[in-house]
């Protein structure tokens, strides 16, 4: 499945007064995910700057996935918006084993706890990631004219809610994983 994907994404500061918040205007859905992310050898994804693309398998408790997202940031790294390509699995070690023998390298492993909630035509996510902290993200859930009237929206809506968030981070949770672990400092 196919689809362009409009979200921000910021570390947030007040995770637990914001998930009571949310809770008093929406049921919420938790779901553990573990997502390992893989590099073709042939296409080393980690050397573009900025990194645009990212192949993931993500494991929940109850499905497998894997999703494929080519970042439209091309020109530069704030990017909120992506090409996404989605489908699911049974067998999470067989896809394992196939990506290892074509070739693909396992690269880094996120663990988190995703809460959602939908409101406004967004889906808030607060996410607790292992290693990094409480994160918020929104994304679109709707049709919207533009990705910029979308983008209003989602700024709109977080503002609304009262999140005590820090600077928008547009690299996502592999990257920053990674950074966490050193290895950007390699050389």
């Amino acid at each position: 499945m196919e689809k362009v994907e409009i979200e921000l994404k910021f570390p947030l500061k007040n995770a637990e007064k914001l998930i009571e918040e949310l809770e008093k205007i929406s049921e919420s859905t938790e779901v553990y995910q573990k997502d390992t992310y893989f590099v073709p050898m042939h296409r080393n994804f980690l050397e573009a700057v900025p990194i645009s693309e990212w192949l993931r398998v993500r494991e929940t408790e109850k499905e497998f996935n894997i999703n494929y997202k080519n970042w439209h940031n091309k020109e530069n790294s704030q990017a909120i918006s992506c090409d996404e390509f989605e489908t699911g699995f049974e067998d999470v070690n067989a896809l394992k084993r196939i990506l290892e023998n074509l070739d693909f390298k396992e690269i880094i492993v996120v663990e988190k706890r995703r809460r959602n909630w939908s409101y406004n035509n967004t889906i808030i996510s607060i996410d607790r990631v292992a290693g990094l902290g409480d994160y918020i993200e929104i994304e679109a859930d709707g049709e919207f004219e533009s990705i910029e009237h979308a983008k209003v929206h989602l700024h709109n809506t977080l503002h609304s809610l009262d999140a005590k968030i820090r600077e928008q981070d547009f690299r996502g949770y592999p990257y920053l994983v990674l950074e966490r672990k050193g290895f950007f400092n390699k050389n």
